[in-house]
């Protein structure tokens, strides 16, 4: 590719994610496909329309997509993991657990264990089987003897997988700066697989704001008791209904911080605030930026004064 067609491409693939962000799906999905029409070798923009087109209600166009991306990229984690959710919508039940079975492998080579144990999960809650039952107890053990080892043998809480159902392990995360609330009794803390039953229902009947604000709770849920990748995907389920969410993008970013991923974290938190500044939106901007000096004290892109 020449350096003209890659200045092109790059600036295509940038006006496509700039659209989702601000909720305009039908313009991202024109600028991936331009994409697409300059570099047919790249699976990136074939991945990010496949997650538009799931949010435009076309699952059999964003199928389309991630499977042209996987032939580009066979065992791309985002690719499969979009594949699987519009079987899901289609419902193409055993087709999707299979892809959650072949992403639970996938991930599993590459040491990513709880990532794993949440694909082995989801297909195991979507076409239940012994051999997925055992496969998902597998991966639980592995993750238990491995935080024993860690930190002595206090029991690591890793639920198993529901027998039956659809529902999806997705999560999210609180900000810093929120305000305790005044002392109450306790109440019981939602249960996130009923939390992603009411996002999945208002997404049915194009409620955005309940959708994402039950994405975000059922994220919330989930990163609470320390099941990360599953908050990881709540993040992004709500941002594929709500693209110009802060606190979903901010999630997202904290969640990086939370596994380490400082430098991943440093460029996400950037390009938020360079959107909401660029919106006009001051009080996002000063969000973020309190958000990202208090969780990466140490990057002078975020330094206050």
């Amino acid at each position: 590719m020449t350096e003209t067609l890659f200045e092109r491409y790059k600036e295509a693939l940038r006006s496509g994610h700039v659209a989702v962000l601000r909720g305009r799906f039908e313009d991202a999905a024109a600028a991936y496909r331009e994409a697409i029409a300059i570099t047919g070798d790249r699976a990136v923009p074939r991945t990010a329309l496949g997650s538009v087109q799931l949010r435009l209600g076309d699952p059999e166009g964003a199928l389309e997509a991630f499977d042209g991306a996987l032939a580009l990229e066979p065992d791309d984690d985002a690719s499969l993991l979009g594949r699987a959710q519009a079987l899901v919508v289609l419902r193409r039940t055993t087709e999707a657990a299979l892809v959650y079975d072949r992403l639970a492998g996938i991930r599993a080579g590459q040491g990513r264990l709880p990532d794993a144990a949440e694909a082995a999960r989801r297909a195991l809650a979507i076409e239940p089987t012994d051999e997925r039952r055992a496969r998902h107890g597998g991966l639980v053990e592995e993750l238990r003897a491995m935080a024993g080892a860690e930190a002595g043998d206090d029991a690591v809480e890793v639920e198993s997988a529901p027998a039956t159902g659809l529902a999806v392990d997705l999560g999210v995360a609180d900000h810093p700066g929120l305000d305790a609330a005044p002392a109450e009794p306790p109440q019981p803390a939602p249960d996130p697989e009923a939390l992603i039953v009411a996002f999945e229902e208002a997404s049915a009947r194009g409620d955005v704001e309940d959708a994402a604000a039950a994405a975000l709770a059922a994220a919330i849920g989930h990163r609470n008791e320390g099941r990360v990748a599953a908050a990881f995907d709540a993040g992004l389920l709500g941002i594929g209904v709500c693209p110009g969410d802060v606190d979903l993008h901010l999630l997202l970013a904290d969640l990086a911080v939370d596994r380490g991923w400082t430098g991943q974290a440093g460029e996400a938190y950037r390009q938020l605030l360079r959107l909401a500044e660029l919106d006009g939106d001051d009080a996002a901007a000063e969000l973020v930026r309190r958000t990202a000096a208090a969780r990466l004290p140490d990057d002078p892109r975020f330094a206050s004064g």
